[in-house]
């Protein structure tokens, strides 16, 4: 018999994990993996790629970044429109029993493969931190941006593992896309520089309706917790337990940067 902790890293997953997304790409086998993954995130972002640019000059990442943030435009908006049309025009989120496992409709295993890809966008996120760096944009890489990335790919992996097809699930999905499709036009508009970002008045808002993201996903689990019938609660609360934390981070971020410097104008 493995040791305990060798087990709830590998074949304890594949026990509990949810049958139709096992054999999944990077999906099956224990959490190890994807804890190895944002380990070395850490490792290249904190440690290897600042060593490399202590005595370099920034890079001009101006191309790069474009058409970086142009793909995950196209990406997140298809996405985002494969999450609303398997939202049944909502009354999935009426629905609080626990989604049956067994379901191996076509419209079903189709959208697994939709939800895998959001989660392989999210490690596409994980450039948003090498371009900072090459930029010597250290200034950027808060507390808040390194935890949000790192813990994202985690708990994207957590739910495919699970039950994918939760309707938390689905609704962090919608309003996720959504957001990044605002978020990476911003960034593609503002790579050309001062010339165009004078024009982009709206950046702070796009932190307010990342806030409002979590709002509405937290409330949602909140209701969800007194009205689920089946749901297993340990994993619900760990998935769901994070929106009041995002909220307050993404909240005191938003205070810090834009309601101080608004008084103080």
């Amino acid at each position: 018999m493995k040791m305990l902790p060798v087990f709830y890293l590998t074949d304890y997953w594949d026990q509990i994990g949810d049958p139709r997304t096992r054999d999944l790409p990077f999906v099956s086998g224990g959490i190890w993996k994807i804890l190895s993954v944002m380990s070395a995130y850490l490792l290249i972002t904190r440690t290897i790629l600042p060593a490399h640019m202590k005595h370099r000059e920034a890079y001009n990442t101006r191309t790069s970044m474009f058409v970086y943030n142009c793909a995950m435009v196209v990406a997140n908006a298809y996405l985002f429109v494969e999450a609303i049309g398997n939202c049944d025009f909502g009354r999935i989120f009426l629905n609080f029993q626990y989604p049956d496992q067994s379901d191996r409709s076509e419209q079903t295993m189709r959208f697994l493969w939709v939800e895998w890809l959001f989660w392989m966008t999210r490690f596409m996120d994980l450039l948003d931190t090498v371009f900072f760096v090459l930029r010597k944009k250290d200034s950027q890489i808060t507390f808040l941006h390194l935890y949000h990335h790192s813990v994202v790919p985690v708990l994207c992996w957590l739910c495919l593992k699970v039950n994918p097809m939760a309707p938390i699930v689905r609704l962090f999905g919608v309003c996720n896309t959504l957001i990044h499709v605002i978020m990476y036009t911003y960034y593609a508009l503002a790579s050309f520089g001062p010339a165009v970002q004078k024009y982009l008045w709206w950046k702070k808002y796009l932190t307010l309706v990342q806030i409002i993201q979590f709002a509405i996903c937290g409330t949602y689990g909140l209701i969800l917790y007194f009205l689920q019938t089946g749901y297993p609660m340990g994993w619900f609360i760990v998935a769901v337990g994070q929106n009041p934390l995002f909220f307050a981070l993404f909240f005191d971020f938003y205070r810090q940067s834009y309601r101080k410097k608004s008084h103080s104008q």
